[in-house]
Order: structure tokens, then C-alpha cells, then sequence
């Protein structure tokens, strides 16, 4: 029986580490720092990120929040992670994106979805409070 539960253990850590590495995948950085970076519990005490120089916040809303992560560059897109002020941050992420002009590009999940316009694609998620946004120009 023990052996049972561990058959259906190990494809689900694969399937949560691609879902992780899909929201993270476009990061301009070395791609460290993901998870110990978004946890609660390290936000509560990090400090505030600062935005690259040239992420599109004109095009691309961000929740109000503290910026955990902020890395990446127009050539090869942009991952942000923000900690909201409140407990409704992807379904905030996902009206701002929309009311911006975004169109979802596939059915949104209770914790991931795809939106883009003209000039951007986004891919937001969340693992649990924090909002991970991921930038790619179009």
C-alpha cells in the first residue's frame, strides 16, 4: 500500500514543478531565488525589489503590493513576484490585466492564467498569497 501512495506522489511533484517553472520560465536572472524568494514567511521580513528599468508598467498592471522578485529585460521578458496587501491578489491581477485590454489566451485556473494584447503576453499565477507575473513581448 505504501508503495501506492508513492507511484501517484512522484508524478505530482513533477507536475507542480512544471507549473512552477512555466510562471518562472521567461526570467531574464539565473532563475534562483523562486521559491525561498515568494514564501510568506520570507516576505514578511524581505525587503521591496525594484522593478527593472524597462518592465512596461505602462502596459502591464502590477497588483498593489511589495515586489519580492523583479528581474529580466526586454529581450528576453520579465519575472515579477508581488506580495498584495490583500488575500484577493491573483483575482485583482487577473480584472487589472483585464480591464488594461488583456484577452485570456487559455481557460484561467483557480491559481494560473494567460492573457496578452497586441504588444505583450502574461502569465500570472500564484502558489498561494504572492502573484507571480511573467512578461514576454509579443
Amino acid at each position: 500500500m505504501h508503495n501506492a501512495h508513492k507511484k501517484l506522489f512522484v508524478p505530482a511533484v513533477i507536475a507542480a514543478t512544471l507549473t512552477i517553472a512555466s510562471l518562472a520560465g521567461c526570467s531574464g536572472g539565473t532563475g534562483t531565488g523562486y521559491g525561498s524568494s515568494a514564501s510568506p514567511s520570507a516576505s514578511a521580513t524581505a525587503e521591496s525589489a525594484t522593478l527593472p528599468s524597462s518592465f512596461p508598467k505602462n502596459d502591464v498592471p502590477l497588483i498593489d503590493g511589495t515586489i519580492i522578485v523583479a528581474r529580466g529585460d526586454a529581450e528576453n521578458g520579465w519575472s515579477v513576484t508581488v506580495m498584495p496587501k490583500g488575500k484577493t491578489g491573483f483575482a485583482d491581477a487577473t480584472a487589472a490585466l483585464e480591464k488594461a485590454g488583456f484577452t485570456p489566451t487559455t481557460p484561467a485556473t483557480d491559481s494560473k492564467a494567460v492573457y496578452a494584447n497586441d504588444k505583450y503576453t502574461v502569465a500570472v499565477g500564484t502558489l498561494g498569497v504572492s502573484v507571480t507575473y511573467t512578461v514576454t513581448a509579443n
